[in-house]
This record gives C-alpha cells, sequence and structure tokens, in this order.
C-alpha cells in the first residue's frame, strides 16, 4: 500500500475540486461522440481528481491551475503532513549509539559596522553540534565559519571601509573559527518550551496523535505570556528533528501538526543549501511574536530547515539548516568545515 492510498484509508477520499469539475465537464462537452469517449463525466472527474491529489502530495506546490483557493491548499498541506507522517513511521529505531543532530545557522549581526557613510551589515554562520547518548551523557559542539557582507551594496561599503577582517568589541571575524566540543553537565539534554525531558521520557511519548498533543499542551502550559497553539506547535515540531523521537512518535507528531488550524501551508520552496521542499509556518507568541517556517521533504519527513521571523534582539531572519539528524555509531567530535 502506497502512501497515498494509506492517507485515504486513515482520512478519507479528498473532496473533488469543482473548478476542476467543469473543466473537465466542458472538455467532454466539446468533445466529438466516439466511442472511446464513453465515460461518464463524474468517472473522469473522479480520475483527474485522484490524480491531482497524487501530485498535490509529491509535488507540494501543483494543485491544478484554477483550483489554488484556500481550501485546496489546505487539504493539499494537510496531505503532505499525512503523508510525511507515514514516511515517518518506517524511520530507524535507537539502535545506534549516539543521537546526532547538526545544524547549520545563519543571522544577520545585530549592530551596523564599518564608518561615516561606509556603512553595512555582516552576516554570521556557524555550525553546531549536539551529541547524545541513551544513558544521558550529551556533548555540545560548535564552530564559527566567519562573518560575511549580507548583500552587494553591503559588501560594497565594507570594501570602501578597507575590508577589514575582525571588529573590536564585536567578536566578530571573517576568518573561521576552531572546532570545540564540550560535556553538557549543567542541564537535561533535550527541552521543551524551557522544560527538560530527558531520553527516557522522549521515548516514552504517546504514539497517538490527539494523546500526543494533549500532553504537549500539558508540559507548555505555563510559558509565559503564551499562546498555547504557537507553542504547542513549537513543541510538536522539535519533536520531527531536535529530539531523537521514537518513529511512531514522530509519526504522531505530523498527524497532530496537520489537525492543527495554525499551521498554515506555503507551498514549495528550497533552503539555503538548494533542497527543495514543502514550507510550513505558525506563530509562536510568548514574550514576542516570532513566525516560524519550516521546510520538511515529505519524501524522507526530515526537516530541511527553520526559520524565525520576529526574534528579539535580531535584525533580519535567524536561519537553521538542518545538515544532518539521526542515529549514529560514530564517537563525538568537534565540527569540522561544511
Amino acid at each position: 500500500m502506497d502512501e497515498l492510498e494509506k492517507v485515504r484509508e486513515l482520512y478519507g477520499e479528498p473532496p473533488a475540486d469543482p473548478i476542476l469539475e467543469a473543466r473537465v465537464r466542458a472538455r467532454l462537452a466539446a468533445a466529438p461522440r466516439r466511442r472511446r469517449w464513453r465515460l461518464s463525466w463524474t468517472a473522469a472527474v473522479a480520475g483527474l481528481a485522484a490524480a491531482a491529489a497524487a501530485v498535490a502530495i509529491t509535488f507540494p506546490g501543483v494543485i491544478g491551475e484554477a483550483g489554488r483557493t484556500e481550501r485546496a491548499t489546505e487539504i493539499s498541506g494537510r496531505s503532505i503532513l499525512l503523508a510525511a507522517a507515514t514516511r515517518a513511521e518506517s524511520g530507524p529505531a535507537a539502535t545506534r549509539a549516539y543521537w546526532r543532530v547538526r545544524k547549520l545557522h545563519r543571522q544577520t549581526h545585530p549592530e551596523p559596522l564599518g564608518r561615516g557613510e561606509n556603512r553595512y551589515r555582516m552576516v554570521e554562520s556557524r555550525l553546531t553540534e549536539q551529541w547524545a547518548s541513551r544513558d544521558g551523557r550529551v556533548w555540545a559542539g560548535s564552530r564559527t565559519l566567519g562573518a560575511r557582507p549580507r548583500s552587494g551594496a553591503d559588501a560594497e561599503a565594507w570594501r570602501r571601509d578597507g575590508s577589514p577582517t575582525e571588529w573590536a568589541g564585536q567578536g566578530l571575524s571573517t576568518a573561521p573559527g576552531e572546532g570545540l566540543l564540550n560535556a553538557v553537565t549543567d542541564r537535561a539534554p533535550f527541552s521543551m518550551a524551557g522544560h527538560g525531558m530527558s531520553f527516557e521520557q522522549i521515548q516514552r511519548l504517546p504514539a497517538d496523535p490527539v494523546a500526543l498533543k494533549d500532553r504537549v499542551a500539558e508540559v507548555v502550559r505555563d510559558v509565559p505570556g503564551g499562546s498555547t497553539d504557537g507553542v504547542v506547535a513549537d513543541a510538536l515540531s522539535g519533536l520531527l528533528w531536535s529530539k531523537p523521537s521514537p518513529p511512531d512518535v514522530r509519526a504522531a507528531a505530523y498527524r497532530a501538526l496537520a489537525e492543527l488550524p495554525n499551521v498554515r501551508y506555503l507551498g514549495t520552496a528550497k533552503d539555503e543549501r538548494g533542497r527543495a521542499g514543502a514550507a510550513f509556518s505558525f506563530t509562536v507568541r510568548t514574550t514576542a511574536t516570532v513566525q516560524r517556517t519550516l521546510i520538511i521533504d515529505p519524501t524522507s519527513s526530515q526537516v530541511l530547515s527553520s526559520t524565525d521571523t520576529g526574534r528579539p534582539g535580531t535584525v533580519g531572519d535567524e536561519v537553521e539548516v538542518v545538515l544532518e539528524a539521526g542515529w549514529t555509531d560514530d564517537e563525538p567530535t568537534a565540527p569540522g568545515l561544511p
């Protein structure tokens, strides 16, 4: 049974697009009356609707030229998340030594640099890695990759300023730093909305989407000034890539996200490494309002990137590109250059 059939089994046949029905009806009416056209228009619509649904799951941005209504987008986005859930269920269990997450971070330095009219912004990049063993040991690795001008105009102003490579008092350099690796002993290995979580607690999370959503809502209920819907969506999304969630828990997280009205499907997108996926966004309201956008690959169920917009103390977007997330037998080491 393929992914589309499993989605249909769980949630029923997607409703036919009325615009698509009208287009098929018009084509059949204009076609010659030949024996090969002795097919009811309802059967033709059903076949095209099934094909459109399959395309919507495999290529999330394609859903028919005239069918881009809000309802069609909602159905398409939900189908993508459900297909990702089906794929997540077949993911590897915790059979290797370490859970490892390797990410590339990018953000604009908060202060403008330069002198006089030669003012410019620099973008900071760094690698981070987290290693965690099943017995609770955790290691954190990091490596700065060097700052670069944010835009062409910034690059011109930087050159007019003498193309400096370091800035006193800013902790900023254009040269990559050394890789660092440290054992983490002062906090829980994982967290959900600021609440520490152990490996065992993550393994025991419910595999039913409704029960998982309820459990997450209970954990995040005391987030200061928080909007429950947004914080729940944020916590559920964290189970997809930043924690060693079992395959059935990852699948439940995808299914729970598919039912949240505040999770919006934005269409196809590419992350900063050019990888294509489906983009979803939700707003997290705590002490500030932050929009988070995730790009996921529904064919692998992997999260490709996470972008925060509106985070206090930042300029522009703060981006995390997921380079690796999964189990490995490799020993923890300081991050090398990508």
